[in-house]
């Protein structure tokens, strides 16, 4: 399994200069991945690109393959022969299944863009689930049968448990040995979120647009205050549903109860703080609505495995924490 990556260097035509192999990755030197093959069917790659002109980024395997794309920063577009495009966002994932087709990213200019892929060949599900491949959502099960169907992209936004666990593969804290390990755990961790679940229409759920734009609405209204969340009688009354479709619409279209989203998201912006600003481990409780410090450190390690004090030392003493794994 190999992927090819062809970069438009601001030039307006792709680069095809001297290649650099590493057995999965084929790029040129101005390639901004990095990539690790866990198994000759298994690989994740890294992604970081900044600049404020538009920029393209092409890609091509050499054999069939599903890609999943987890954007943690930035804005582009992503397109692929024969499909539909997909605008991408933070927090959102994306699913495409690839055999000859190239697949291509278009930056949006003007910020940073980072996002993880996971690339596999439909071989490892059937090897990693075995008898259980009948469980798999519908369309993932139509790529493995004989001969396989075409899946059409499948992009949605990531429930805050697939976000952490995006983010925490993209910052690995260790190097050599315990590195490797890391990453693979935490890659079968990311596919395990991203496997067990099923759309809303695959549980008999149906939700009218009107309802499916209260509950986006309310997903905002509930991460706008951090300190101080509305109650879910309030939430309802603010978004114009009942408290019931409230929580069984949150729970079905984002895989999370309301408050278990909540939580969620607010230790995931905890350690957003940490390690991108100045702020103090006081700070940063305050900033979240907790009053004791004791507090929000145990639930900060239930949620991440590591003390908030922990990580803003490694953060600030140079300790890897980067995504790249170099």
């Amino acid at each position: 399994m190999r992927m090819t990556v062809h970069t438009d260097c601001d030039s307006g035509a792709f680069s095809h200069g001297p290649l650099l192999d590493d057995g999965f990755l084929v790029a040129g030197p101005q390639c901004p991945a990095t990539a690790l093959q866990l198994r000759p069917d298994l690989a994740v790659c890294f992604w970081e690109q900044s600049g404020n002109t538009p920029e393209e980024i092409r890609m091509e395997f050499d054999t069939e393959v599903l890609r999943f794309s987890f954007v943690l920063q930035g804005e582009s577009v992503s397109t692929a022969d024969g499909q539909e495009d997909f605008d991408r966002s933070r927090g959102s994932v994306e699913i495409r299944h690839l055999r000859e087709e190239a697949t291509m990213f278009r930056l949006r200019p003007g910020s940073v863009h980072r996002w993880v892929d996971i690339v596999l060949q439909p071989a490892f599900l059937r090897i990693a689930l075995g008898n259980e491949t009948d469980r798999l959502p519908e369309r993932l099960r139509n790529v493995l049968t004989e001969p396989p169907q075409t899946m059409p992209c499948l992009g949605r936004s990531m429930t805050p448990d697939q976000f952490v666990a995006a983010t925490q593969l993209a910052n690995c804290p260790f190097n050599d040995a315990a590195r490797i390990m890391y990453l693979k755990s935490k890659t079968l961790e990311l596919l395990s979120h991203m496997l067990a679940l099923r759309p809303a229409d695959s549980q008999g759920t149906r939700f009218s647009s009107y309802e499916i734009g209260c509950l986006n609405k309310a997903r905002s209204v509930l991460v706008r205050d951090l300190e101080s969340p509305p109650s879910l009688r309030d939430l309802a009354r603010l978004v114009g549903v009942s408290e019931t479709k409230l929580k069984r619409g949150f729970k079905a279209l984002f895989g999370q109860t309301v408050y278990g989203y909540y939580r969620a998201y607010r230790m995931d912006h905890a350690r957003r703080l940490l390690m991108e600003s100045d702020a103090s481990v006081s700070q940063v409780a305050t900033a979240i609505g907790y009053t004791n410090i004791s507090h929000f450190s145990a639930a900060f390690k239930t949620h991440h495995g590591i003390k908030p004090s922990a990580l803003l030392r490694a953060a600030h003493t140079g300790r890897p924490h980067s995504y790249h794994t170099t």
